[in-house]
């Protein structure tokens, strides 16, 4: 420190003095070492690529200079990203279901129909990662694949002629008009084409303008000439905006009337992208629709009244709960199992609930279960703060919400923030069971969807007092609760 303080008070030049060998020999060394780490020992600490960029930058600075050397490495370093980023999109065809509660004769017409193992009406498909313009025809490709979807040669060549600024491998068609054989047929053998595909992507966090025209608007339009409905789920606010601004999807009011009236007229399509709020309300909407069709071909009037209303009303000689018990059990009960469950009114308690309020909050304590009994329960995703959700509004009819089946993507918090809606729980909805069967803080918030949500809600007290006094009952609830897990469980995309 004292040397410093001297080299920087002293008037003295310090190398009019020094002996010019020592400091050139001290730069020399200082270089080699800083030669060595950079080039030799960092080998072991990048990738292939990365390293690989690296000595072309420095190479580069020997041929070209200094500058136009750091230039020629930038322009490199950001080919390899692009690259890189165009090999992140992934595709995967996943198993799940919609959580709605299907009476059992609509819930076996889905087995038979709906998830066929070789040929099933309803399609899911995640797609994470960013899609843009060097991804997008990859995974157009990718989802055609996954669809059995084929193209011919005209559509080709009219795809290829839509986006005159996207460049893809197909782009030169315009140029020779030649088609190549090996992209005439783009199916899978023995690949039966869906009714109703669901692309969830919500883990798609990017998207560009020459993406959404050349992959999902190309893509909504063939399926539209098949007959395929196209849904997308958990979309981001920022791939809405991106999607709603190039006409690839509906914008909001039109997509809610053309929800409400696909409810009519099951035929009607728009060669449009349809987007939903969650998953599991895109193929709540897909069941709906595959019942519906199937229903008006074996001549039942299945009109679009509220879903699992019928559960509930049906017949009054037997508890509320016993419909729901029983569509959830997927097994028919014997009389003296739905006179059990008759009888436990004293084991719960009914909440109703008013649009936004909160009924747990994240971190708390678990001391209950819950079961939706009328309207639905929002679970936003997780976020910082816990901010009162105000109910979502339809700018266009006060009660088109109720009927839609979907909402605008946000749903706001406080004046200021906003959260994005990770699922819906509809009548018949179990949910708050695994933090409170395993003990643990809550995992997730939940609030009351809509006005007059009503939630029977089971506390661990209540449930040790038909343990006690009526244990046929409380047997039947423990199967409840492991048909639920299971029905949570099927729905993840994790093996097991």
């Amino acid at each position: 420190m004292a040397a410093y303080l001297f080299v920087c008070i002293s008037p003295i030049n310090i190398l009019s003095v020094a002996p010019l060998f020592f400091l050139g020999s001290t730069l020399i060394f200082i270089g080699y070492d800083l030669l060595w780490e950079w080039l030799v020992d960092i080998r072991e600490k990048l990738f292939l690529m990365e390293y690989l960029v690296l000595l072309t930058t420095f190479i580069a600075i020997q041929i070209i200079g200094m500058d136009f050397g750091i230039i020629f490495g930038v322009v490199v370093a950001v080919i390899d990203h692009v690259a890189s980023t165009t090999r992140i999109s992934s595709l995967q065809r996943v198993m799940k279901r919609s959580r709605a509660v299907w009476s059992n004769d609509h819930w076996q017409l889905l087995q038979l129909h709906g998830y066929h193992p070789s040929n099933p009406k309803i399609v899911t498909l995640e797609l994470s990662g960013p899609v843009f313009f060097g991804s997008s025809q990859k995974v157009m490709d990718e989802i055609m694949d996954e669809i059995g979807l084929s193209v011919s040669e005209d559509e080709v060549k009219k795809m290829s002629m839509a986006s005159p600024h996207t460049s893809t491998h197909i782009s030169g068609l315009r140029r020779n008009n030649s088609f190549p054989k090996s992209r005439r047929v783009q199916v899978k053998p023995k690949v039966m084409m869906p009714r109703y595909v669901v692309i969830d992507i919500s883990e798609m966090h990017l998207l560009d303008a020459s993406a959404a025209t050349s992959c999902f608007g190309q893509l909504a339009k063939l399926c539209e000439k098949r007959g395929i409905f196209l849904f997308a789920a958990g979309v981001l606010p920022r791939v809405e905006c991106m999607l709603r601004s190039h006409e690839v999807s509906l914008k909001f009011e039109e997509e809610v009337e053309w929800k409400q009236s696909i409810l009519l007229n099951e035929d009607k399509q728009n060669g449009k992208l349809i987007l939903f709020e969650t998953l599991f309300e895109a193929l709540e909407f897909s069941e709906r629709l595959l019942i519906q069709s199937k229903s008006r071909h074996g001549h039942e009037n299945l009109m679009r009244s509220q879903l699992n209303s019928h559960l509930i009303d049906s017949d009054s000689s037997h508890h509320k709960l016993t419909y729901i018990f029983t569509n959830i059990l997927r097994e028919e009960l014997s009389e003296d199992e739905k006179s059990l469950i008759d009888g436990i009114g004293p084991y719960y308690e009914e909440t109703t609930f008013r649009g936004g309020e909160p009924i747990f909050q994240k971190d708390t304590h678990p001391d209950a279960f819950y079961i939706v009994l009328k309207g639905a329960v929002a679970v936003p995703r997780d976020r910082k703060r816990s901010e009162k959700i105000a109910s979502p509004k339809v700018l266009s009819s006060s009660n088109l919400m109720e009927l839609s089946l979907s909402s605008s993507n946000l749903m706001a918090i406080g004046d200021d923030d906003t959260s994005l809606i990770s699922s819906f729980h509809n009548v018949g909805g179990i949910f708050g069971y695994c933090d409170f069967l395993l003990k643990r803080q809550r995992t997730f918030h939940a609030y009351a969807s809509g006005d007059a949500t009503v939630v029977a809600r089971f506390t661990s007290q209540s449930l040790e007092t038909m343990k006690r006094d009526d244990w046929p009952l409380y047997v039947i609830v423990q199967n409840l609760l492991l048909q639920a897990s299971l029905m949570d469980l099927a729905n993840c995309t994790c093996h097991n």
